[in-house]
Order: C-alpha cells, then structure tokens, then sequence
C-alpha cells in the first residue's frame, strides 16, 4: 500500500523560535500544494527546520539528543522551563498529531503521537510509515542546503540507502535474513549424530524448562496482585456508590440512567447479531448474488430438471420385455440398459437437486432485493441503537460528573477508582502475555507459557533424533546466493535510472554547465568532478530528489530552506517551473532577496495555487503597524505571522539585517 503524506501545520511555544502557529491548508482544510514562508534572517528558520525533522523522526525519543541539544531550543532570555512543538500530519488521509514536549530544566524532550485511538507517550508513527519517519530518511523530503552537500559527499549520507528504502529493494536483504533466521531455528531443534549435538538439545531442554518455571512464578505473582487489584477496587466503587446514594434524587436519576444505558447496551448487542446472521447470506448482501442464483434454479426449471430420469427408472424398464418405443428388450439390451444407467441422475442427485430448488425459493422469494433491503433496515436499526446508546452513556457520565462536581468525596472516590482501574488495565496487559500464541521470538523472548510447553515437548521428541542438515545447508547457501546477486541488480538497475532521469533534469535546469550524475555509491559521483559551486550542488539536489521521489508510488511532502537563494538568476525560473512538479506538497522556508525570477515563474508552473505566509519577530514597529493593517495575522507575544501574497511581496529586504 502507498504511503501518502501530507503536513497540515504545526506549532512552536516556548522554543528559540517566536512562538508562533503555520496552518499549511485552505479554507476547506486542503492541504495547500505549495507553502511559501518568508522569515527574514534571525526568525529562526534554521530551529524551525530542525523541529520538523526531529517531530517526523523521532530522534529526541531515540535518545539521540542530549542535554545540551535539548538546552539549545530554549529561548533566549526566558525562565520558562517548558517548550513544546507539535506538527500535524495527514497519513494516508488519517489525521495524526506528534507532540514534542521540552523540559530544558531535566534536558529531555518526551513525544506523545496520536493517531487512530487516541494520544500515546513516545514517537508510534504507523507501520506503513516508519521506514521514512526516521532519523536517516526523514533529511532526504525536509532538507536545506547542507544536504544538498552532504549528497555529495560519502563520509556524511547514504543516498544509495534513500534508494533501497523508498523502493523497497532492501526486502532482498530481510528475506536473506530470513531464510538464515529459518536455517537456524530448524538445526536449532534438530540433532547431530555427534555428542556435541546431544548435548546442545540437552541443554535446551533444561533451559526451556527452566524458562517455563520462571514465567508460571511470574504469571502466579501477578495474578496475585491482579485479585487484589479486583477487591480493591470492589471496595471502592462500593463507597463511590455510598456516597452517590447519600443524594436521593442524584442517585435515582443515576440508577435510573444505569439501567437505561445498560438495556440499550443489550439491545445494541441483539441488533448487532441479527445484522451478521443476516449478512452471512451473500444475496443478503447484494442483488447480484440473488440474482445469480435465481438464474441458476431458472436454468434447472428450463432443462426440467430434476425429472423422472433416476437410476431406478432404467433398472425397472430393463426387466421389462419392450422398450417404451416398443422394440423388444433382449439380453444384450438389458445390460446395455443397466450399463449406462450409472450416467444418469441417480435418487441422491434427484434429492440435492430438489432440495437446493427449495432453499433457492425459500431464500430469495418473490423479489431479488427484498433481502438485501432487510439488511439495509437491520443495519439502519442497529445505527438507532448505537446512537440511543452513546446518548444514554453520555447521559450517565453528565450525572456521574454532576456528583462529583457537588460532593468532594465522591470526587476523590471516582480518582481513585480511576487509579485502580489503570492500575489494573497494567496489570491486565502483564498477565495476557503468558497467554501470547507469537511463536515467531526466541525462547527468551517468548512469554507464551502454552507455546513453551508445546517447544518442550517438541525438544524433547526431538533429543535423541539423529538427523543430518547438510542438505538443507547447501539449500539455504543457495537461496541465499541467488537473493543477494537479485539484490545487487535491482539495485544497480534503479540506480541507473535515476542516474539517467536526473542528468536530463540538470540538462534542463543548467544547460550550459554540463554536469551529470555518474553514479550513486552511498553519495552522488558527479562525472569526472568531485563537487560544483553552491547553486549547481543544489540544483544536483532537486534533479535527484525530485527524481527520486517523482518514481516512487509513495508521497511524501517537500520541505526546503532557501529554495532558490544560492541558484543563479539564470537558473531560478527554471526551478520555479520544477517546483511544482516535485510532490504533491511542497513547503517553503524563503527570505525576501529569494522572489526574484522565482517566485512569478513558481506561480505560473502552479496555476496560483500557492499559499504565502510572513513570519518575523516582534522589532520594528512599521513592520508591526503594517502587518496590523493587512488584517489576515496572528500576533504572539514574540512574533508575526501575516498571511497573503500582498504583504510577503510588499516585505522589504533591509529588514532582514533586524
């Protein structure tokens, strides 16, 4: 399945930069294709940047980041001892938010993600994305100029790597592994003729029941606590409940909510299982399939059958002395008869047949799409049910908070039973893994109490086989070979093609300095040079990444410090109309000596599609005054962010030296 990426925004308080809040969609909540950010020099596009990629990479929650790191996004003379960053993304059309929490007093950085469910403490971005929302890839889709060098250079990236990840040509390397992971488990319960061996499937199985007996002190220990977890918290909805009770009219309206909220949850429970008894009848589900088996006992009618045609029709008219067409029956013809009645329905056939006819009718009736109806109304049901039941929840809540808001010591009972409900949901979560089927982790790692003992026995089976695996060694030696020569070619195959593609993109873009791409082993190698100017080396960047990601049916946003300052005035329109066409979401980081030659050539490759936003810290007051007048701001106590073509073009250089 392709990965689609989109950032929808994000939002710094506290940090080194001026607090302040990007919303990088339009009015519908889009995200916009193309985001320019204009922030003079000092705004803090450099910290920005670097917030971006350590919300998508998780790299502070990797612990890669050290108390000094941390200390350097505080704000300059602020004794807050708080920061926080949080980056919304929009992952395969799911809403999901990363939150980087700063405590530069203990200098970490905690992250909560939330995504589907609900929020979790640390960095959980889903499976499907985390080969890109990674410390070593998330620099190839947010990069500045420094990348665009460090493309070049072999001691500081690892374009070669970009390469496999994106289109997953690593899998040639996992399914190596694999295939060494199986050799080994399965030698691993086989023996050997020599002592050596015996001893190794000895040891397992003394290792294994030791490892048995650990868990069951473990599971014993826990289920321990977990009884004791239960009474107390017994206990103590049996005070919350006292305490409610000592209110009369709160209580019966409490009770009487409890009620109702329960019966519909019966009712909601009966509505749901008719609806899959109703829809495991496939022309429940659809016309087509009633129709297709109305069709089928229509072509039975059609060719009447089944008819009178059974096997014992033609043993009784062999014993008898002329045929229905009136010649004599003789010996020869008897057995004839008796012979290929065998090709005809018999009584069993005439049975199923009949009784397949009927169940057609009895299913379908008289209308194709009388039951599929029925299942639309059963399902119309079951969503009045939910609803009535959600309304009747939130009812109780309403009173259950009404409680706790009028008597303190329901309060603290409802906290507490709060409490020992977290604590037992822990509880809970410790316990079900002695009950985990996963056979796929080692005996060390597996918590399966059942899938250890079934391991012991099989060791034990095992223990005194004698098996050779020479075979299956020189098996394994050869799948193994034949994945990594496959590795190797897909490898150089799509690194040739990105080669080729992206030297006609620099063709394009700077036809006069002929500079190609050679190859790609780790970094770039440009072609008989080491590196090019400032502009050339980023230019290089944008042939190959856009190349790069414009091959991949994976879409990930662009986001770019100083797009174009470095390039030639030659160059930039060039890039401009490039821009456009490198993802389905590029995001800008600009100054204002960047719009020539650029930026009109960027909005005309765009269909001025393209959102402009102004961001600057509080300083200059005709700057202040102007983005006031605009209209279209947000004021922070240390910032500006001013949106709207007018102002970012009317936004003067000088001011950047602020």
């Amino acid at each position: 399945m392709p990965a689609i990426m989109k950032i929808l925004g994000w939002k710094a308080q506290g940090l080194r930069c001026p607090d302040h809040e990007i919303d990088c969609c339009d009015h519908s909540g889009v995200p916009n294709k193309i985001t320019l950010i204009q922030m003079p020099n000092g705004t803090g596009k450099t910290t920005t940047l670097s917030l971006l990629r350590a919300a998508l990479s998780g790299i502070a929650h990797a612990e890669l980041w050290n108390r000094d790191t941390v200390n350097e996004f505080r704000k300059k003379h602020s004794a807050d001892l708080t920061g926080r960053f949080e980056v919304k993304l929009l992952l395969n059309n799911r809403r999901a938010t990363v939150v980087m929490e700063f405590d530069f007093e203990r200098g970490r950085v905690d992250y909560k993600t939330t995504f589907g469910q609900g929020q979790r403490p640390g960095f959980h971005p889903p499976a499907e994305f985390r080969r890109f929302l990674n410390p070593n890839f998330v620099n190839f889709f947010v990069f500045d100029g420094e990348l665009a060098q460090r493309l070049l250079d072999r001691s500081q990236t690892n374009a070669e790597a970009a390469v496999e990840t994106l289109f997953q040509i690593s899998t040639f390397t996992q399914l190596q592994q694999r295939v060494r992971e199986y050799w080994s488990a399965h030698t691993e319960n086989l023996s050997a003729t020599e002592e050596r061996g015996r001893s190794r499937r000895e040891n397992r199985v003394a290792n294994l029941e030791t490892r048995i007996a650990e868990l069951r002190s473990q599971k014993r220990v826990l289920d321990a606590q977990k009884a004791d977890l239960i009474n107390r918290l017994q206990r103590q909805e049996d005070a919350y409940n006292l305490e409610i009770k000592k209110d009369d009219a709160l209580s019966d309206s409490i009770t009487k909510a409890t009620i109702a909220a329960e019966q519909l949850k019966s009712e909601v429970r009966a509505e749901a299982t008719a609806v899959l008894d109703r829809m495991r009848d496939p022309f429940a589900l659809s016309t087509t399939f009633a129709a297709a088996i109305s069709e089928l006992k229509a072509g039975l009618d059609r060719v009447k059958l089944p008819d009178s045609a059974a096997r014992e029709f033609f043993n009784e008219l062999a014993e008898e002395l002329e045929c229905v067409c009136g010649r004599p029956i003789d010996e020869e013809i008897k057995a004839a008869i008796r012979a290929r009645a065998s090709q005809y329905l018999a009584s069993d056939d005439v049975a199923f047949l009949n009784s397949m006819k009927t169940a057609i009718d009895e299913a379908v009736g008289v209308s194709l799409t009388r039951p599929e109806e029925l299942v639309r109304e059963k399902i119309k049901v079951l969503e009045q049910a939910v609803s009535e039941e959600r309304e009747a929840i939130n009812d109780l809540e309403e009173l259950r908070r009404q409680a706790e808001q009028s008597d303190p010591a329901v309060k603290r009972a409802k906290e507490e039973i709060d409490s020992l409900r977290r604590d037992l949901a822990l509880i809970d979560a410790d316990v079900a893994k002695f009950a985990s089927k996963d056979q796929q982790q080692n005996d060390e790692k597996t918590f399966g109490i059942e899938v250890l003992e079934k391991r012991l026995k099989d060791a034990e089976d095992k223990l005194a086989e004698i098996t050779r695996t020479m075979e299956l060694k020189a098996k394994r030696d050869v799948l193994v070979t034949i994945l990594a020569d496959a590795h190797v070619r897909a490898r150089t195959a799509m690194s040739e093609e990105i080669c080729f593609d992206a030297n006609q993109r620099i063709a394009e873009l700077m036809p006069d300095n002929r500079i190609t791409i050679e190859g790609i082993n780790r970094s770039l190698v440009l072609e008989g040079q080491e590196g090019g100017s400032v502009g050339e080396t980023l230019s290089i960047a944008y042939a190959f990444l856009s190349t790069l990601f414009n091959r991949s049916e994976h879409q990930l946003p662009f986001v770019v410090d100083s797009p174009a300052g470095p390039i030639d005035l030659a160059v930039r329109p060039r890039i401009g109309e490039l821009i456009p066409h490198l993802t389905s979401q590029f995001i800008a980081f600009t100054i204002s000596s960047e719009r020539e030659r650029f930026i009109p050539k960027l909005i005309e490759a765009a269909n001025n599609n393209v959102q402009f936003v102004t961001m600057f810290r509080k300083g200059s007051k005709t700057l202040q005054h102007d983005a006031r007048e605009q209209g279209d701001f947000t004021e922070t106590a240390d910032g500006f962010v001013v949106a709207g073509e007018q102002f970012f073009n009317a936004f003067q250089i000088d001011e950047e030296a602020n």
